[in-house]
């Protein structure tokens, strides 16, 4: 088992990009991923009390930067008794020891950004432990605010997006390119918390803001039922929105890419086309309360989007006007 394998059992579409960007930046990507995988797969296990996760998640940075034995082991201990989980879930976990060893190799830089990626969102999951009800409690909770529902993607998106844009950056400082990865990264992550939506009532966790919830006539229990999408899909289509004007800062941040570097180009226009994809489709379903339906774009969506990467890629106004098609489709569905 490597650090390829085990990207590749876990993300498809990621594992793709990964295979397209430089070697220097490709095993950085897939290190500082599978480390925050395996955090999530941890925190999201309710086979494992609440209290011993957080204290799992709260030491989880410190394991990886000292590669400390004890906190090893106590990670270790805590995976839960086979069967129990997916299976690329715990084959990861099983094999963390890959992840934490080709962290130590990276580069004082490299080890830098992806620290502060793992501590965002270790933070964004002590959050989630600490806000939300237990799942099999049968309770239902929002995020108090937009502002929270912002920072909780400014955690587990932003920041991924500013250690992208880092990682492209080698070391060089340009606030306007990081601070439009992180908008980016930013998008990516409205855009899961949207489609995974039914399946996180099922657990109790609502992301969109109870202050949304409430000026639509409607509370967190409302969602178990189908039939009251019609008043939440207001709220549904202004977060697809945000998500599109987030998203549209990829112009300017591909325009910061030398057209040389093709396939660092191709890494970060292809999570943006497929974002857009989604969210269409999102915009488009009857009702995202329909536990029985999960929204994801087909594999003949993200082959053809790679295959036509020579078209845009290599221009920077081709790529503007494909992202400016995308978004006017997008609000052409949510009536903007």
């Amino acid at each position: 088992m490597n650090m390829d394998e085990l990207l590749k059992s876990t993300a498809r579409t990621l594992y793709l990009s990964a295979k397209f960007m430089p070697k220097n930046m490709g095993g950085t990507f897939s290190c500082a991923y599978l480390i925050c995988r395996a955090a999530d797969s941890i925190a999201d296990t309710d086979l494992i009390s609440v209290d011993k996760r957080i204290k799992i998640i709260h030491d989880y940075p410190k394991m990886v930067e000292t590669n400390d034995e004890g906190l090893l082991q106590e990670f270790k201990k805590a995976i839960p008794e086979k069967n129990n989980l997916h299976e690329n879930e715990r084959v990861l976990l099983e094999h963390i020891d890959i992840c934490l060893e080709a962290f130590k190799k990276l580069s004082p830089l490299h080890k830098k950004i992806t620290l502060n990626v793992v501590n965002a969102v270790c933070k964004a999951m002590q959050w989630d432990l600490s806000y939300f009800p237990e799942s099999e409690s049968g309770l239902l909770k929002a995020s108090p605010s937009s502002a929270r529902t912002e920072l909780y993607c400014e955690h587990m998106g932003g920041e991924p997006g500013i250690f992208w844009a880092k990682l492209l950056l080698n070391g060089k400082e340009d606030s306007a390119f990081t601070e439009n990865g992180k908008k980016i990264g930013m998008a990516l992550q409205i855009t899961n918390i949207l489609r995974d939506l039914p399946q996180d009532i099922k657990i109790g966790r609502i992301y969109l803001p109870l202050t949304d919830l409430t000026s639509n006539d409607l509370m967190p229990q409302d969602l178990l039922e189908k039939k009251t999408y019609k008043k939440l899909k207001p709220i549904i289509f202004k977060w697809i929105n945000w998500g599109v004007d987030n998203l549209e800062n990829a112009k300017a941040f591909m325009s910061g890419i030398p057209r040389r570097k093709f396939f660092s180009r191709a890494a970060v226009a292809w999570p943006v086309l497929w974002s857009f994809d989604t969210l269409l489709l999102l915009a488009s379903c009857k009702n995202l309360l329909d536990k029985n339906k999960i929204q994801k774009i087909p594999k003949k969506t993200i082959h053809l989007t790679m295959l036509a990467s020579p078209l845009y890629c290599f221009s920077n106004k081709v790529f503007a006007k494909l992202v400016d098609k995308k978004a006017a489709l997008v609000r052409e569905q949510t009536g903007r």
